[in-house]
């Protein structure tokens, strides 16, 4: 199945908050006003996953984003194996 198919049965849509060399940037907005970031870069012949749950707030002059708690850093998912990584890890 296509990354994206994957990802937006977990409620993610593509982010237009930057961009990552052989990546893909989703957000998820909760209930409870938490954005969560999901990052999903290819890397040789496995793929690299990151999440990062933000606390959005803003100025007058620009949104901003604070981080709660670690996050997902720098998971290495066997491409094959991706899909059901993702199935397992996003579900609410």
């Amino acid at each position: 199945m296509k990354l994206s198919n994957v990802v937006a049965e977990h409620g993610f849509a593509p982010s237009q908050l930057g961009e990552i060399e052989n990546a893909k940037l989703y957000a998820r907005h909760n209930e409870d006003g938490v954005m969560e970031l999901l990052c999903v870069q290819k890397v040789g012949n496995v793929m690299r996953v990151d999440r990062q749950p933000l606390l959005p707030f803003s100025t007058e002059e620009f949104p901003m984003f604070l981080p709660i708690g670690t996050g997902v850093r720098n998971q290495i998912v066997p491409r094959d194996s991706l899909e059901d990584y993702l199935n397992i890890t996003l579900a609410v």
